[in-house]
């Protein structure tokens, strides 16, 4: 049975928490949103909180645009647009979010974003029972001139995550099937990455201090992430031949030395004022305390064909 109840959360304040007899999840409400903490039933809470304002925005080319407000990334699941805007992208989010719910829909809608022209909104559907929560992204225009941008969802995990990747192996002949993006600071000999033939891993190592990012098509539609005793798979549509930022990037995953981001992109859309962009994931998370090496390109084969469905 799917119950609510709204509770004060420490650093994050009001916020939404959500239970059915599987999982839990906590929303901020009182800044955000943010999915802030995400969990089965026992288990520890696989989501970032940032509550060390390790990641924040201030002054400079930031107070340009925000003035003297302070984005924070509190940690979570959030939701951004694309290409990455600086300061733009860094809206400071700090304000009381709007909250419907009607049944085991939950609509989280911050203020509009008067600097960037933008109304985003979260929709979070809950199963009654299981792990299953559909998160449907909206970014709408409210400026007169047009953008174009894309829906990025991202969702901030806890250290010591592994991200598992899945690679296109679409046969294309003589042509090729795969595109990745390398952001200037990452190192492609960095530990934290294995590069297999049909999966990537990407481990959070809260001893390392270097940032590394990478994105790439995804043409499977979705991503995995094991930690806790935990797996967490977000689902999403790959649209063939459709323009994706980032050099044709549809997942993208960062990590640096406090959490871990895997992350999903929608097309690139033209909008004018009033249009809007819908971008869903469809997650679960299950227990698993199933065990695989990393770097070991059959170990993860066997585990992803076990675990996710």
């Amino acid at each position: 049975m799917l119950k609510h109840e709204y509770i004060d959360y420490g650093y994050f304040g009001r916020c939404l928490k959500i239970t059915n007899e599987s999982i839990e999840a906590i929303v901020t409400v009182d800044k955000g949103p943010r999915v802030i903490s995400l969990k089965c039933s026992g288990k520890e809470n696989i989501m970032c909180e940032d509550i060390k304002e390790h990641s924040t925005m201030a002054g400079g080319r930031f107070a340009e645009v925000f003035g003297d407000k302070k984005w924070y990334i509190y940690g979570g699941h959030r939701l951004w647009f694309s290409p990455e805007d600086d300061p733009k992208s860094y809206y400071p989010d700090n304000d009381p979010v709007d909250v419907k719910i009607d049944g085991n829909k939950f609509t989280f809608t911050p203020p509009e974003q008067t600097e960037t022209g933008l109304q985003m909104a979260m929709i979070l559907e809950f199963s009654e029972s299981d792990g299953n929560i559909k998160v449907t992204h909206t970014v709408q225009n409210t400026a007169d001139e047009q953008k174009k941008i894309a829906a990025w969802a991202m969702t901030v995990v806890d250290t010591e995550s592994i991200a598992i990747l899945p690679q296109c192996d679409k046969p294309t002949g003589l042509l090729p099937n795969r595109t990745y993006t390398i952001w200037p600071y990452s190192d492609m000999q960095d530990d934290r990455l294995f590069f297999g033939n049909k999966f990537i891993t990407i481990k959070q190592d809260k001893n390392c201090k270097a940032n590394f990012k990478l994105g790439f098509n995804d043409d499977k539609g979705y991503l995995a992430m094991y930690n806790k005793g935990q797996l967490f798979v977000k689902r999403f549509e790959y649209r063939e031949g459709a323009e994706y930022p980032d050099n044709g990037c549809n997942c993208e995953c960062f990590t640096n030395f406090f959490m871990m981001e895997v992350e999903s992109l929608s097309p690139l859309y033209t909008l004018k004022k009033g249009d809007t962009i819908t971008h869903t994931e469809n997650w679960s998370i299950t227990p698993c305390e199933d065990s695989f090496d990393r770097r070991n390109e059959q170990s993860v084969a066997d585990f992803v064909s076990k675990n996710v469905k």
